[in-house]
């Protein structure tokens, strides 16, 4: 459960509480599926808000460093449930023992024809027993012609810290976005988002 459902540095959920149920498969072989559903509370009642599903093949390259390489498909819906918004992406990464990267390009992010590069880094530490420290910087860019009323280029990042409890973890996070959509909603302004995460 979350206080928000935010995505690089954008409300999902328009600033609502949320939750989600993620379920993954990773095969032996490196080929790996996963899904995510989100859903919102809006005046007391349930709202789907969206789903995303991917999959992908991971390499390891050494004891410590993987690559991965895959698909992806996200969908969203604002204004509760009355505009969809939709893209696939195709990725790929590198991982290493504190830090990963990647790269995401779209070809239909939002709208046909419209293609996109995200590029992402994430970092973390576990400064003492049950404790992590993350980070995550994030460059969106338009690669060819993009709506007046956007900007070519964004950026987002988050910063978080999150304590263990077993199979739980209370976890906070401060994210936000620069040069975002002149028109942008006060909830995709900088907040701070409270999570709840079970593993089963």
């Amino acid at each position: 459960m979350l206080s928000d459902y935010r995505v690089r540095g954008y409300s999902v959920s328009e600033g609502d509480p949320a939750a989600s149920l993620s379920l993954s498969y990773d095969d032996p072989s490196g080929v790996y599926i996963g899904a995510t559903a989100i859903g919102s509370l809006h005046d007391g009642e349930p709202e789907f808000a969206g789903f995303q599903v991917n999959g992908g093949y991971a390499l390891r390259v050494t004891p410590q460093v993987s690559l991965d390489a895959g698909v992806s498909r996200s969908v969203y819906y604002y204004a509760y449930g009355n505009r969809r918004l939709a893209y696939t992406e195709l990725y790929l990464g590198v991982a290493a023992p504190h830090v990963s990267a990647r790269v995401s390009y779209s070809p239909d992010y939002y709208r046909a024809g419209t293609s996109t590069l995200y590029a992402e880094v994430d970092g973390g530490i576990q400064p003492a027993p049950n404790w992590v420290l993350s980070a995550h910087a994030g460059v969106f860019s338009y690669l060819g012609l993009h709506p007046v009323f956007l900007p070519r280029e964004r950026y987002d990042w988050r910063i978080g810290a999150a304590r263990k409890f077993g199979a739980t973890s209370l976890r906070l996070d401060l994210s936000g976005r620069v040069q975002g959509s002149p028109a942008g909603r006060a909830t995709d302004a900088t907040a701070l988002v409270v999570s709840l995460i079970h593993g089963f």
